[in-house]
């Protein structure tokens, strides 16, 4: 049986509800989904480099969050980003328990398709470091992959002429799936590097002058310290 390390159980039904409100309560048309989010985080957690969360929260708000979805209180940064990170680790722990990661997906579109939004969100996690992700898209030996960017229009924005049947549907989720996985799987080494570089970078920072949480962060997003790096230290990244 395997023990599950602390911090990375998967968010209950109804902490993925609150999650998923947060985010459709966001005014900016190009925020992500509930399902954009699982797809995005898959896709940064099977990743061969570090995506730091000043990279990749402007593209779960959509962009640079506006003064009318800004967080209603610290609390509220806490829990939002609390339940994020807990989902990031989930991911993490199915991948290396499970070997691959079942997705969030919500019910088919009209065309007979489904994940649409989950197959998006992973592209815009590989848009985030595409020239690392370029060699596994064009090996071809890694075909099951390829069901990510078509299902998410990036091959064919006219897919599918017609509906899909529930067989088709049911493969291509499959294809997804697997292809995740292998991806996981083929930048582990990669990971491990990125990983250790980044804790020696924090190391180099944590030697530095503190930064205060109402001034800009040392990354260079523009944002505040406590609205960046710091309001997600110690679990997304």
């Amino acid at each position: 049986m395997t023990t599950l390390i602390p911090g990375r159980e998967a968010l209950t039904d109804a902490e993925l509800e609150r999650l998923g409100e947060f985010l459709r309560g966001l005014k900016n048309p190009e925020r992500l989904t509930l399902e954009g989010l699982d797809g995005l985080f898959c896709a940064l957690v099977a990743g061969p480099e570090t995506v730091l969360p000043s990279e990749y929260l402007p593209v779960v708000w959509g962009g640079e969050m506006a003064d009318e979805d800004a967080f209603e209180s610290e609390a509220e940064i806490q829990e939002v980003l609390g339940l994020m990170m807990r989902h990031w680790n989930a991911i993490i722990e199915e991948f290396e328990n499970e070997h691959v990661y079942l997705p969030l997906l919500d019910p088919p579109d009209e065309k007979g398709v489904s994940g649409r939004e989950w197959a998006r969100g992973f592209m815009r996690g590989v848009a985030l470091r595409r020239r690392a992700w370029a060699p596994i898209f064009t090996d071809d030996k890694e075909g099951q992959l390829l069901a990510i960017p078509l299902v998410a229009g990036e091959m064919d924005e006219a897919w599918p002429e017609e509906a899909l049947t529930t067989e088709q549907r049911e493969d291509l989720e499959t294809m997804m799936v697997a292809g995740a996985g292998r991806a996981y799987r083929r930048f582990a080494v990669e990971r491990r590097v990125a990983a250790r570089l980044a804790r020696e970078a924090r190391t180099v920072r944590r030697e530095s002058a503190k930064v205060g949480r109402n001034e800009p962060c040392p990354c260079g997003s523009g944002r505040k310290y406590k609205h960046c790096c710091g309001a997600a230290h110690g679990g997304l990244h």
